[in-house]
């Protein structure tokens, strides 16, 4: 991972529980641990009785992800503090399921590599959002701006931001 993937000024902590979990959750499939006991009880503990719905579906979506992605897709080893354009664009596109917003997702899913989701990827998009929304821990429809994060003032940073998302996000 280079510098240059990731956000300028936007840091994980500043985004929200879910969306830290989620992020934490790909990480860590990423990397390999997704086995790891831990991860089902940080889901239970966050989301009660979805806890499992929603690691199976983290776990469904990151295979996916990876797999049908047409580019190396860019997530931050576990001890990165920043947040990637890749990742913030998986966050967009979970929230985007949430409000049921087809076609904000198919934007998402083309930012990400991904011409056309297969079932099984929307599967995994079906149980997390979906997990997340039940507990009604839902994620933040601003992280499509980036809006929870703090980000630099600076107008060549907020340029770089609107450069790649467009400036409403989508």
């Amino acid at each position: 991972m280079q510098d240059h993937e990731l956000i300028p000024g936007v840091n994980l902590c500043a985004l929200g529980a879910s969306e830290r979990l989620m992020l934490g959750a790909m990480r860590l499939i990423a990397a390999g641990r997704g086995r790891c006991p831990r991860l089902v009880e940080a889901f239970e503990s966050h989301l009660g009785s979805q806890g499992v719905t929603a690691a199976r579906g983290a776990t469904i979506l990151a295979h996916t992800l990876s797999a049908e992605s047409k580019r190396k897709l860019t997530l931050g080893w576990l001890c990165v503090r920043g947040v990637t354009w890749d990742e913030a664009a998986i966050l967009a596109m979970l929230e985007a399921a949430q409000r049921s917003d087809s076609a904000s997702i198919s934007r998402w899913l083309g930012r990400l590599g991904i011409p056309q989701m297969t079932p099984v990827m929307q599967r995994g998009i079906a149980w997390s959002a979906a997990a997340f929304a039940i507990a009604d821990k839902p994620f933040d429809r601003d992280v499509a701006n980036l809006t929870r994060a703090s980000t630099s003032p600076m107008t060549q940073v907020r340029e770089q931001i609107e450069t790649q998302f467009g400036e409403r996000g989508l």
